[in-house]
């Protein structure tokens, strides 16, 4: 992304041609399509310049040489980011086997070459044996903090480290195309997977090591490459403006609980919660750990309810404007 193109899209010379679905007063998530040779903090701020709301955050840092899917989170939204951080990620990953990078991806600096060649077939049952729960080594290069340091800092400084592990779920992984010496392949999986990793697992795997030579996250659970903004053409407060989601619908994932009595919604402001209202709903999702929408009568999101949560985890009720 050119300094020049950044600079249009602080000034917001263009418009573009989302639907004009206004945000609510809670808040709401802009999907953008970040570019290549940007940070997502970078493109967060970049987004933060034009619209100009209190608060914004994304959930899911893409390296600044990958494309694709970012969710951003204005205002109010920011408080649901842990429940959009959990959803599902599908990836587009091209695969470059026979050299192999100190980053695990094409900015790195090479460290072996291997002329070692395998089948396609090879390739699918090496691929098959990745789908499931494993640990994941996290990469040197990687903002994961060990003894309070960064790893990409200390391995930036030669300090060797243990590298700790992740346990991650792939649920699916598929190959598009085959032909020496890349391979595309679709990788579906938990939030923490590091699909750089990934890349060099399987080169391992076939005994000539790979690097990522491309990335493009294609979906965020239901946000996918079709409701996203570009930052490159067509970006303006106008239309950024009118690509945002508001938050009922951008959490549209979790389940809910409607509640339209005027009495009941008047405790919620206060932050509390009906007795028998809430005996009523508990016996709909008794066995639910995880968070409940709580939805007014005119559709809009009143709260966040854990109806069972863990003992000295989250509190059991988060109440956003309405």
């Amino acid at each position: 992304m050119t300094d020049n193109r950044i600079q249009e899209i602080e000034n917001g010379s263009r418009t573009a041609g989302c639907a004009k679905t206004p945000p609510s007063s809670a808040g709401g998530v802009l999907v953008v399509d970040k570019p290549e040779g940007i940070t997502s903090a970078k493109a967060a701020a970049l987004v933060k310049r034009v619209l100009k709301p209190r608060k914004i955050g994304h959930t899911g840092t893409l390296d600044p040489f990958a494309t694709g899917v970012l969710v951003l989170c204005l205002d109010e939204a920011t408080r649901a980011a842990d429940q959009i951080l959990e959803l599902e990620k599908v990836y587009r990953a091209t695969v470059f086997f026979g050299v192999q990078t100190d980053t695990l991806d094409k900015t790195g600096e090479v460290i072996a070459r291997s002329d070692h060649t395998f089948s396609e077939k090879d390739l699918s049952e090496v691929l098959g044996t990745f789908s499931g729960v494993c640990l994941q080594t996290v990469p040197r290069f990687s903002a994961v903090r060990v003894a309070g340091h960064r790893l990409y800092e200390l391995s930036r400084r030669g300090i060797e480290v243990e590298q700790p592990e992740r346990e991650i779920c792939i649920h699916s992984i598929e190959l598009q195309s085959f032909r020496w010496p890349e391979a595309v392949i679709e990788v579906s999986c938990s939030k923490g997977t590091y699909i750089r990793q990934l890349a060099s697992d399987i080169g391992a795997k076939l005994s000539c090591g790979a690097h990522l030579s491309a990335l493009r996250r294609t979906r965020v659970g239901p946000f996918s490459l079709d409701r996203a903004i570009g930052l490159e053409e067509d970006f303006s407060a106008p239309s950024a403006a009118g690509c945002i989601i508001p938050l009922n619908e951008a959490l549209s994932h979790l389940p809910t609980a409607p509640m339209s009595e005027s009495r009941l919604l008047g405790l919620l402001r206060n932050g509390q919660l009906d007795p028998e209202w809430e005996r009523k709903q508990k016996e709909i999702y008794c066995a639910r750990p995880n968070a409940v929408r709580i939805v007014t009568g005119e559709d809009r999101l009143a709260a966040l309810w854990w109806p069972n949560p863990a003992p000295g985890g989250t509190r059991r009720l988060r109440v956003f404007p309405f």
